[in-house]
């Protein structure tokens, strides 16, 4: 999925924060944080930027990698990874809870690459009873009333 973006074209203060952004996570591993909380606060700066830019986390991660200066298909694959492991986090848990997943469930979730759906379904399967609920509460879709 690549992004209909240019780094070049975006106001200098976002450059900044991409690129910025990179090298506060690389030197806070360089100097002994653990990996796992690394990647966190840089996620959660991520996800800061992309609230406030009005972009989607896809895209400001596609720009983020390419701010790095990386090959166009190094950095379209790296924006796929963050769908692809948020789509693997959903299916971790509803497994970790012993929650039936169907072929079917199973190819949606892992078909998906919008990441505020699948942030929906990860948030959803912490609590859902059976793995076709997560997609009961999707916007649009029309639910049976309670008898």
């Amino acid at each position: 999925m690549k992004p209909d973006l240019q780094f070049d074209r975006l106001s200098p203060e976002l450059q900044e924060k991409l690129t910025g952004r990179m090298m506060v996570t690389t030197f806070c591993m360089a100097i002994g944080l653990p990996r796992d909380q690394a990647i966190a606060d840089h996620n959660a700066h991520l996800n800061e930027i992309s609230r406030r830019e009005s972009l989607a986390l896809h895209e400001v991660s596609y720009l983020r990698s390419k701010a790095g200066g990386w090959a166009e298909e190094y950095a379209e694959g790296w924006a796929d990874g963050f769908a692809e492991g948020r789509a693997t986090a959903v299916l971790r848990v509803l497994q970790a809870r012993n929650v039936h997943i169907t072929g079917n469930t199973w190819e949606r979730v892992t078909d998906c690459s919008d990441l505020a759906t699948l942030t929906r379904w990860l948030n959803l399967a912490f609590t859902v009873t059976r793995a076709e609920d997560l997609f009961a509460a999707e916007p649009g879709h029309l639910q049976e009333p309670l008898p």
